[in-house]
This record gives structure tokens, sequence and C-alpha cells, in this order.
């Protein structure tokens, strides 16, 4: 679940952009995320973040950060990852079921579309269908995820 002080970051047009830091709201009032951006930051958040390192809920997260530099096979990497898929979508309707969440940042569904085994790397590249409940939809790509055969 997204705790009050989670920075979800929105990408802003270089003509609104102000300031020389790599990473900075600007001058201004920082910039809400909402609809399905919001949808797909908490997605990725959770998928992302290794299982058991957040103190306060130690099965926040999925076991897909721990293929990095991992002694895996790729087809066994390939289960991890749709396995973890289904993990955070399946944690986040979860927690969206028991919250006031608006439909546009309700997830409905999170697909594993394609997966590109890289053997030269070695490693594997992901493109994931998220879909909020009011039918809109995006492509979270994950790059390269090398691991050691």
């Amino acid at each position: 679940m997204a705790a009050p002080f989670d920075i979800h970051i929105q990408i802003v047009p270089a003509s609104r952009y102000h300031g020389m830091k790599f990473y900075s709201f600007g001058q201004r009032r920082s910039l809400g995320v909402r609809g399905l951006q919001k949808v797909v930051n908490m997605f990725a958040k959770y998928l992302l973040t290794p299982v058991g390192t957040d103190p306060l809920d130690p099965t926040y997260g999925t076991e897909l950060p721990n293929l990095f530099g991992s002694n895996v096979d790729l087809r066994d990497a390939q289960d991890v990852l749709l396995l973890s898929v289904d993990k955070a979508a399946q944690a986040i309707r979860g927690f969206q079921n028991s919250l006031d969440v608006p439909d546009d940042e309700r997830l409905a569904t999170a697909t594993l579309n394609a997966v590109i085994l890289i053997e030269a790397g070695p490693g594997i590249a992901a493109q994931i269908r998220i879909e909020n409940v009011v039918r809109q939809e995006t492509q979270l790509l994950l790059p390269t995820l090398t691991v050691r055969t």
C-alpha cells in the first residue's frame, strides 16, 4: 500500500522543468501523480521491492529483484517473473479493496505480455500490460534483467 510519504515520479515536459538537478520538483509545488500513472508507479514499486525488506510488512514485495546477478536458468527466471507479476497484481488489488480509491487509480489487470530471452546477456526483458478499472492501459517495460548461468 502506498504510504503518505511515498514519492511517485511523473515525467514533466522539458518546457516546464526548472533547475539544474537530475531529480527535482523545481521551484513550484510538487506535481501530484494521479490516474493510470499512479497505478503503474504503485505496481512497479511493489514488483521491484525485494520481499522481506519492508520492516513494517515483511511480505511486501516480490522475488524478482533477487534475480539480478543470480545463478538462475533463463527459463526459471521467466517463471519467477510471471509469479512476481501475479503476486504484485493480487497484492495491489487486495490493498485497494479496503480503501476508497478512484476508479482511474484502481488496478484491474496486470498481464505479462512479452518475455524476451537474451541468451548473450544472459538475461530477460519483459513487457507488462497494466490496465485500470476504467479501461485505460499502458505498457511497463522492464529492461534486461541480467542473470548468471
